[in-house]
């Protein structure tokens, strides 16, 4: 196959890549297609979930079965829906993956042959009827199959009422066999500024209900879209909080409960707030029956669907019940603390121009803590009760503005709803919406805000569980066609991150766990791979890890389990601030100090010893501050490998040096094949000096061996440039246990690492090391440490001409 070079460079390199693996799968090159999409999948952009697939098939092809179910894997996790995926997850997993697969295929799948396959699985699981349909403007087409005797029906409920269709039995139908009945439908739709509801009905059975949104522009407002038995009275202006119930009783009944107590806070008399409970046709008879008492006893008012409508429905047929007054969307798995209404209110308020508000909460995206955009642990309701209180008296009074809110808990003022009318029909139910409302408030001039004042507990996702993935990106591609640069804002937001301020004052305000920690402070600049590293092997003992990631002389503090703290920064540039950090470092109960940092500064050194606590000191880099930031006397300075230990008795021969070795991973690679063989490069610190020493490198072997292939096992700061050469080829990022299957398709036959400078513990570099191939690298030991047979210890000294005359002729030597 021959390579366009030039195309793997430049900002299109990704679709390069991904055309280069689907040509090399077509030409049955499978090590060519491995090796181009598994590049694709480690470059930027994020890839989609065909990029995997391209992976497993490949991987597939070459008899990597575990790693190719592995990319299946992966590529549903991105997008559950994606049909090259579940194609190849029926056909090559296991019986749960294969039943799942098939559920995804039935609704999407347009080939009979599987769709045939999907249904056989199903039935193997006892399923017994399957339907897909479509939706357009003027109609709804569709098929259904069935094994059981009863009629299938479709009906399609509007404004005006109901039209239903008996199906019959085409006995021609492709999916139609001698038990599996089959047909196609097609419902017309009657023009509709409402949204419609269509169900198919196997028997007594409802087998799928969708919801559509309308085909006809609406202008009615939803002041004037009131229903008409709606009364008016003294609780009109007070806000309602809207509850759309589908299903989790037990985390329903809690959510509800907490209500209750939120509704007079701290023993007032008068109600905070309203509730507006939907039950959604919800399937669970204890949910239902919980929610029509509360709604007997006068507690909630109560709208009942016989039909499920979906979060989106739910929402905007209970906005045309509340014709006044703020509203509150809020999820029926969220947990509420007392007061919650009330102070989410005197947020909305603050300012004439403020649309929506948005509390804190363990879960949610953007507005999580204490790690934002993760699940953070649910916390029980007293706790969550305590972290809302200390929050209200930590960031009191604080509105910081926000691209959109999330309808976890979503304060929506009655002037912006008014302005922005109903939630959209467009999405499918449950994301994103709650975004899209958001965005049109900030187009009609309001702001998005969010009070983190307010704290309230979100386990997420009970409705739809593994549906989330798939209806986030089908909605996320209508929202894209809204607001095209939405996602650019949030990457922005993201990196800007204005709540880490907010964060970092609520989580200083509350306790930190008490357990003894271990701090490590390390560089922001100096070998990340290696602070990660140690970072592990302290967990893996069961020590708590705290990394005091330094930027000049600013310390970022971030537990390495997750727990507090995560946002907070200390500022050694005053006594003030100096003072301050030595308080909370103290808060953490460390037990001792490790010192990764390679040259800490002065300020620093003085607040570690003042601490009063055990220093191991590190040697994990070359470093001219050595000398001067070790104590005198029998200090001992740590080294984590053999070369570390002979490097520094050699620099510092007067020097307490202790070798603690580092776990090293294992490399498995198979045996070398005779033709073909690669070099490979793992560089331990990605530099202009190691990009030039690669360049030589890869200039003389085209010279003296123009058929030998370079091979990058990570990045390098000049990728797209190396990638311009014919004879290297950079794999992207990779981590320590992925080396053996990122390098076995390139038949390594020789490996360089470690010539850049001294870098000790890196994961990459010392596992590398032990790889059953001949290995050349830098000799840091000065000759103290003897190579293995057919090695090529380097001395420190060379430079890259030098380096690259010494690798040629180790690899002609061979």
């Amino acid at each position: 196959m021959v390579l366009d070079v030039s195309s793997l460079v430049g900002p299109r390199a990704h679709i390069a890549l991904e055309r280069l693996a689907a040509k090399a799968l077509t030409a049955q090159d499978f090590v060519a297609a491995l090796k181009y999409a598994d590049r694709r999948i480690r470059v930027a952009p994020p890839p989609a979930a065909h990029c995997f697939v391209l992976r497993a098939e490949a991987a597939w092809r070459l008899g990597l079965e575990e790693a190719a179910l592995a990319d299946l894997g992966q590529a549903l996790l991105v997008d559950p829906s994606d049909i090259g995926a579940n194609r190849r997850m029926l056909a090559w997993g296991t019986d749960d993956r294969r039943r799942a697969a098939a559920a995804q295929l039935i609704p999407r799948e347009g080939n009979p042959t599987i769709l045939r396959a999907a249904i056989a699985e199903l039935r193997r699981a006892g399923g017994q009827h399957w339907a897909a349909c479509s939706v357009f403007d003027n109609h709804v087409t569709g098929w259904a199959a069935w094994t059981r005797s009863f009629p299938i029906e479709v009906s399609l409920a509007t404004e005006d009422g109901t039209l239903t269709s008996v199906l019959e039995h085409n006995p021609f139908h492709p999916l139609a066999s001698a038990d599996v009945r089959a047909t196609t439908f097609l419902v017309r739709r009657p023009p509709s500024i409402t949204p419609q509801i269509v169900m198919l009905r196997c028997g007594e059975e409802i087998t799928q209900v969708r919801r559509v949104a309308p085909n006809l522009a609406s202008t009615v407002s939803l002041r004037s879209a009131r229903h008409p038995s709606t009364k008016l009275g003294s609780k009109v202006d007070r806000p309602t909080v809207i509850v759309p119930v589908y299903r989790d009783t037990r985390a329903t009944i809690e959510c509800f409960e907490s209500l209750e107590k939120a509704r007079r806070p701290w023993g007032s008399r008068k109600d905070a707030f309203q509730v507006l409970a939907v039950d959604d046709a919800s399937p669970e008879m204890e949910l239902r029956s919980y929610l029509s008492e509360l709604a007997a006893a006068g507690k909630i008012r109560l709208l009942v669907n016989t039909v499920n409508l979906g979060f989106v429905g739910a929402i905007n047929q209970a906005l045309r019940e509340i014709p006044t007054g703020d509203v509150v969307l809020l999820n029926s798995d969220t947990l509420v603390p007392p007061g919650f209404v009330d102070r989410l209110a005197d947020v909305a308020h603050s300012a004439p121009n403020i649309g929506t508000i948005t509390p804190l909460s363990n879960n949610g995206d953007i507005f999580s803590f204490p790690t934002p955009n993760d699940v953070n642990p649910m916390p029980g309701y007293d706790e969550i009760v305590a972290i809302d209180r200390i929050a209200g008296a930590a960031n009191a009074g604080s509105a910081i503005d926000i691209a959109s809110g999330i309808g976890f808990c979503l304060y929506v003022t009655r002037v912006c709803l008014d302005s922005v009318g109903e939630l959209s029909d467009n999405f499918e139910r449950g994301y994103l919406e709650d975004v899209d409302l958001c965005l049109r408030a900030r187009a009609n001039g309001f702001r998005n805000v969010c009070a983190p004042s307010v704290y309230v507990g979100h386990h997420g996702s009970k409705s739809f569980q593994q549906e989330k993935r798939g209806l986030v990106l089908h909605n996320l591609g209508i929202l894209d066609q809204r607001f095209p640069n939405y996602r650019e804002e949030c990457r922005a937001f993201e990196i800007a991150d204005p709540l880490r301020p907010a964060r970092a004052a609520l989580e200083r305000a509350l306790p930190w766990p008490a357990e003894p920690s271990v701090l490590v402070l390390a560089s922001a600049r100096t070998c990340p791979a290696v602070t990660d590293a140690r970072i592990r092997h302290l967990r893996l003992r069961g020590e708590r890890a705290i990394l005091l990631l330094r930027e000049h002389d600013v310390l970022h503090l971030r537990a390495a389990d997750g727990g507090l703290p995560q946002a907070t920064r200390l500022s050694l540039g005053t006594e003030v601030g100096r003072t301050e950090a030595g308080d909370l470092l103290t808060r953490l109960c460390p037990k001792r100090i490790e010192i990764l940092d390679p040259n800490p500064s002065p300020l620093l050194i003085d607040l570690i010893g003042g601490l009063d606590l055990p220093v191991d000191r590190w040697l994990i880099s070359e470093s001219i501050g050595e000398l001067a930031i070790l104590p005198s006397g029998t200090t001992p300075l740590l080294v984590p490998s053999k070369a570390a230990k002979a490097y520094a008795q050699n620099r510092w021969p007067n020097r307490k040096i202790v070798l603690h070795d580092w776990p090293i991973g294992s490399l498995t690679l198979p045996p070398i094949s005779a033709s073909h063989k690669s070099l490979i490069i793992v560089s331990s610190t990605p530099s202009p000096a190691s990009l030039r020493a690669i360049r030589t490198l890869a200039d003389r072997l085209w010279r003296h061996e123009p058929s030998l292939s370079i091979v990058i096992a990570g990045t390098t700061c000049g990728d797209d440039r190396l990638m311009s050469q014919p004879n290297i080829f950079v794999t992207g990022a990779i981590a320590a246990d992925e080396l053996g299957d990122v390098l076995t398709p390139y038949n390594p036959g020789w490996i360089l690492t470690d010539f850049e400078q001294p870098i000790f513990g890196h994961p990459l570099v010392e596992t590398v090391k032990q790889a059953a191939r001949p290995v050349a690298y830098c000799d840091w030991s000065g000759g103290a440490l003897k190579p293995r047979k057919g090695d090529l210890a380097i001395p420190a000294i060379v430079n890259a001409a030098g380096l690259a005359d010494l690798v040629v002729d180790w690899i002609a030597r061979a």
